[in-house]
């Protein structure tokens, strides 16, 4: 966060030269609102000031670093990471930007791309004892991955078997991105199933935006055109995660294409 004591403490000047100077002293003035927020664990009312402070100052890239670090503690990774990737874009040489995205993509299950955020600020503040902590725990937690998707798929079974679906998802989605995008058939194949795979354990914890989202991605790889069965799971996952969220036009529409491809699908007939 803001208080974290890394130590890294840039000036914005360069980067506000079109700004009035009314314009920057207003920005910094929203900014250190902000702060007097966040310092109490206001983290709402924060995020309300460095939005302010940003429509003020566009290139305050410290003040990006501060929302995403808000972001963070109300455990909002995707927004804290586009934030902190928006820093390091006006600033390539924000430290803090990088080592920011580095723990929001931990977070995110993400610690290939976490290594190399990391990696990224290393180079800048070569001596920073905590980068150097974060990544040799992203080196660590990487050599227990699964090497290969089929490795990565067996594991997230055998959790899904015990009902840890949290693990599980985990591993269905390190799966995914140890597949190559450029598959064959078989593979592509793969990657709808642990698509629908996931969506089963969303469904599992209650996560039903999560379910018709991994299952809209699944019918969406054109795959299933091909594989009845995969395409009746995924249609009747999606179906039975709408009618939760009582969206029943679109539930029905989903349990009528299971229907269709499986007539005797008791779940799809009383949907």
């Amino acid at each position: 966060g803001i208080t974290e004591g890394l130590g890294w403490r840039m000036t914005t000047t360069a980067m506000e030269g079109g700004l009035e100077e009314g314009q920057r002293k207003k920005a910094q003035v929203l900014k250190e609102r902000g702060n007097s927020f966040y310092v109490r664990h206001q983290f709402r009312q924060a995020i309300e000031w460095y939005t302010k402070a940003l429509d003020a100052n566009p290139v305050a890239y410290d003040v990006w670093t501060n929302r995403a670090s808000t972001y963070a503690a109300l455990r909002m990774w995707e927004e804290g990471l586009a934030d902190a990737r928006e820093a390091v874009r006006i600033n390539p040489n924000w430290v803090k930007g990088h080592w920011r995205a580095g723990v929001c993509l931990v977070n995110m299950n993400q610690h290939k791309e976490a290594k190399e955020a990391f990696e990224c600020g290393l180079r800048m503040s070569p001596h920073s004892e905590q980068i150097k902590q974060e990544l040799r725990a992203v080196e660590e937690h990487l050599k227990t991955l699964p090497t290969s998707a089929e490795e990565a798929k067996r594991q997230g079974n055998a959790h899904f078997k015990e009902g840890n679906f949290e693990k599980a998802i985990k591993l269905y989605k390190e799966s995914i991105s140890l597949l190559l995008q450029d598959s064959s058939k078989e593979e592509q194949s793969m990657r709808a199933a642990l698509l629908i795979n996931t969506a089963e354990c969303y469904r599992q914890v209650g996560e039903y935006e999560q379910v018709v989202e991994t299952c809209d991605r699944a019918i969406g790889t054109g795959i299933l055109a091909d594989n009845r069965n995969l395409k009746v799971k995924a249609h009747l996952r999606r179906g039975l995660a709408l009618e939760k969220l009582e969206r029943f036009n679109k539930a029905r529409e989903d349990f009528r294409v299971a229907l269709e491809l499986e007539p005797t699908n008791h779940i799809a007939s009383t949907g």
